[in-house]
């Protein structure tokens, strides 16, 4: 009995050493956490980048336009544009989005939303 409980007593501390070792989000921050989004594929402002509009899922209730940065050239988004399309990435914040669009100063990104493109799925062949 005195062994299972050692035994117990050993588990219990494991668990409570790798919980606090765990990274701690910020409250309030959404960077780094995977979402969907589905909506209306356009083409960005510059060459070889997009935007989701008439976005539905996710946090979109009040965003509803999201730039679309780094996706894989082997998804052929380009393709895609005018299309309805659900799109699976992570939140970026302003200062990744700067980084990743080659802005050297994060304040011009802090008015849009940024999803870091990990895969999409072809909804519909046009946006209504």
């Amino acid at each position: 009995m005195k062994a299972n409980m050692v035994g117990v007593l050993a588990l219990v501390c494991g668990v409570a050493v790798a919980t606090s070792a765990a990274p701690v989000a910020k409250k309030g921050t959404t960077a780094g956490k995977g979402i969907t989004l589905t909506g209306c594929l356009k083409a960005g402002d510059r060459a070889g980048t997009f935007k989701l509009t008439n976005v539905t899922g996710g946090p979109a209730a009040t965003n509803k336009e999201w730039e679309l940065l780094d996706a894989p050239a082997s998804l052929k988004m380009a393709d895609h544009v005018g299309h309805k399309v659900s799109v699976t990435g992570t939140i970026m914040g302003t200062g990744q989005a700067a980084k990743a669009e080659g802005q050297p100063n994060a304040r011009e990104e802090s008015g849009h939303r940024h999803l870091h493109v990990q895969s999409f799925t072809h909804v519909a062949a046009t946006c209504s």
